[in-house]
């Protein structure tokens, strides 16, 4: 497949036609109708399945967390396809502790199991980085909803009325950039149980309590990506950056340019000058 010889993206659970088998590539012939349009083409095996073995996403009568399908088996760490769903692994650790030491070990063994350095689904490529999917899975594992998707404005203007909307991919629900998080984070993040926090000292120290902290950028350039990095409790040998009693730099998880499971970095990199506004965020 070739950017050129694209017909159409069709959202998940999209229902097609077999017009013909699988070739050697298994790709398969389809035929269906999209938004009252008829097309034919072909789409890959590896993302269809017969309509009776496939059940239909939950449909949201109300403005509340969404996720594209969840428990695919298909959806690995080890694997750079599918990046818009939830990891589906079976072995998944999660934070479901009550005491905040239960609670940073959990999340000290989802950053272990997340394996950031090593894992395909992270691994930065030419032009385009894996912030905003590392968050996510983190946030995911965490018990804490931060969205890979979110519902397109159309959506949410027919949730406000009440009216029964499944999640579908392109047509009711989108994907977030780390830009889209901030907006997220600012305008949403409070109905899903997040609060802003105003000093990196707050943060750290919630964080090592067992909160899921976050610090999330947005670009000046909207066409630029922003960033996004979870702040993860200090246990030894990984500590913060401190001056006295002063958090200069908080201890990170991150995807990005330069993935790693813990470290300070070496700068505020929220700070830097192409970024227009950031934020400091913590979940409990």
């Amino acid at each position: 497949m070739r950017n050129d010889n694209k017909i159409a993206v069709l959202p998940f659970g999209h229902l097609v036609e077999k017009a013909a088998g699988a070739d050697a590539g298994g790709w398969w012939k389809i035929r269906t109708r999209l938004q009252e349009a008829a097309i034919e083409g072909f789409v890959s095996s590896e993302f269809l399945s017969a309509e009776d073995g496939f059940t239909a996403p939950q449909a949201a009568t109300s403005i509340r967390p969404v996720h594209l399908e969840e428990n695919n088996p298909k959806i690995t760490r080890a694997s750079s396809s599918g990046r818009a769903f939830p990891l589906g692994e079976p072995a998944k650790p999660f934070r479901t502790g009550t005491s905040p030491e239960e609670k940073c070990a959990q999340l000290a063994e989802i950053v272990r199991f997340l394996d950031v350095e090593k894992n395909a689904r992270y691994t930065p490529e030419p032009k385009a980085t894996y912030c905003n999917i590392y968050a996510y899975d983190y946030c995911y594992l965490a018990r804490v909803y931060l969205p890979r998707v979110w519902w397109t404005e159309g959506a949410i203007a027919q949730l406000a009325r009440g009216e029964p909307v499944f999640p579908s991919y392109g047509h009711t629900v989108r994907e977030l950039s780390a830009n889209a998080l901030y907006d997220w984070l600012s305008d949403f993040g409070n109905l899903f149980g997040w609060r802003r926090a105003t000093s990196l000292e707050e943060l750290q120290g919630a964080a090592n309590q067992g909160a899921v902290c976050v610090i999330c950028a947005q670009r000046t350039d909207r066409n630029q990506p922003g960033h996004i990095s979870a702040v993860v409790p200090e246990a030894p040998p990984n500590a913060a950056r401190r001056k006295g009693n002063d958090v200069r730099l908080p201890l990170q998880s991150q995807a990005g340019r330069k993935n790693f499971c813990y470290s300070c970095g070496t700068a505020p990199w929220w700070q830097d000058t192409q970024f227009g506004r950031f934020g400091f965020w913590i979940h409990p």
